[in-house]
């Protein structure tokens, strides 16, 4: 995916994207929570699994998503058609919104190779190559659109698998569809010093006959009330492949997608720093198989989360991503040990992350990288 203001790949991502952009550091508690649930934990937890198994193993998705955000940062709606075929092909349109990231009528489209964005409102499209690492995550030319797609991507994974998942009904409703409804707090976070940061509860709510996800309803720490409605949810059928091209309308600019600038929220190294207002782990300068292509910044002001992407002199794409609102992220896979603390290694096809905090500050490293190439990347960070 391209880090130049291009969309996500599903739009259940967008909700995550805007989830990261003030769950980090306000200390403002959820209103209204969700009363405590009748427990039947096995069930839920079951039924969670299969619903996060079937999305993740999915090889077409078509969606409509419906999001609501309500609280004291961000309040706004947001209504998106999308189609993504497995690996690398996506198209995202935006139907309607009144959040200013996502203007109504934005459209993303890539084939694998090449990635068009088409701004109405600026009567532009951006069009450039896309350059696929060997993970299968599709890149920009220069390869620095890696590292949001794939912080956001483990963050729904992180949600889906390391919730803990409480039975609420099994005669629930949601967008007219008899349903589940499962209560979902974060699992227990592993020991550290600093508390948990990432700081969720609400309830899911699958339909009964596919397990696929209805309606989500969560209250986050520092951001206040989301729902996410899928009143339309299909994997595994087939999409038509002009989906996957697109024609400038008649009259409007082509543009390659810019290097660096605002239109490409792209920073320097010291400019990322003095935004985040701490030290940033980067690779040393003197490791010369090793090229920063760019640094991006995720989030709000005073909450951003900052990837680094590089290449490696074999043309392996990575990406490392570090930030407050990532301290003590839940995680599951297999511990290590990392610069003096522990640490997880998971994987999702052939990307593998390592995870740890470090000084008040979670870091991932990200890509087609065995664990022990991981754990390099990890030492030799300054």
């Amino acid at each position: 995916m391209h880090i130049h203001r291009l969309k996500i790949t599903i739009a259940a991502l967008a909700l995550l994207a805007l989830l990261m952009a003030a769950c980090g550091g306000s200390s403002t508690t959820p209103s209204k929570p969700t009363p405590p649930p009748t427990p039947t934990p096995g069930e839920g937890q079951q039924l969670l699994a299969k619903a996060s198994k079937a999305l993740t193993s999915a090889r077409t998705m078509y969606a409509i998503f419906n999001i609501a955000i309500a609280g004291p940062t961000i309040n706004g709606t947001l209504k998106t058609e999308v189609w993504n075929e497995q690996p690398d092909k996506n198209r995202t349109v935006v139907l309607d919104s009144t959040i200013s990231q996502f203007p109504s009528g934005e459209t993303t489209v890539t084939d694998g190779k090449q990635v068009w964005e088409y701004i109405p409102s600026r009567q532009v499209v951006y069009n450039g190559p896309v350059t696929t690492s060997s993970s299968g995550t599709p890149t920009s030319g220069s390869g620095s659109g890696a590292g949001q797609s794939l912080l956001i991507i483990r963050i729904v994974q992180s949600i889906l698998t390391n919730s803990q998942a409480t039975l609420v009904s099994s005669s629930a409703s949601a967008n007219g569809h008899a349903a589940y409804d499962i209560h979902i707090t974060p699992k227990g976070q592993s020991t550290g010093a600093n508390p948990q940061r990432f700081n969720y509860d609400g309830d899911v709510f699958l339909d009964k006959t596919t397990n696929l996800p209805l309606r989500v309803i969560l209250n986050i720490q520092g951001l206040g009330k989301i729902t996410l409605d899928a009143p339309q949810l299909t994997l595994n059928q087939p999409i038509d492949e002009k989906l996957f091209t697109f024609t400038p309308p008649p009259g409007v600019t082509v543009k390659p997608f810019p290097t660096q600038g605002p239109e490409t929220g792209t920073l320097t190294l010291q400019q990322a720093e003095q935004q985040a207002g701490y030290h940033l782990l980067s690779i040393p300068a003197s490791q010369t198989d090793y090229r920063l292509l760019s640094v991006d910044a995720l989030g709000a002001p005073g909450n951003q989360v900052y990837t680094l992407n590089y290449q490696y002199k074999d043309n392996t794409s990575f990406s490392i991503t570090e930030g407050k609102a990532l301290a003590n992220l839940p995680t599951s896979g297999t511990s290590v040990k990392v610069r003096g603390t522990n640490g997880t290694i998971s994987s999702v096809g052939n990307t593998n992350t390592l995870t740890w905090t470090e000084n008040g500050v979670g870091i991932q490293i990200a890509g087609p990288l065995s664990n022990q190439q991981l754990l390099a990347i990890a030492q030799m960070l300054t």
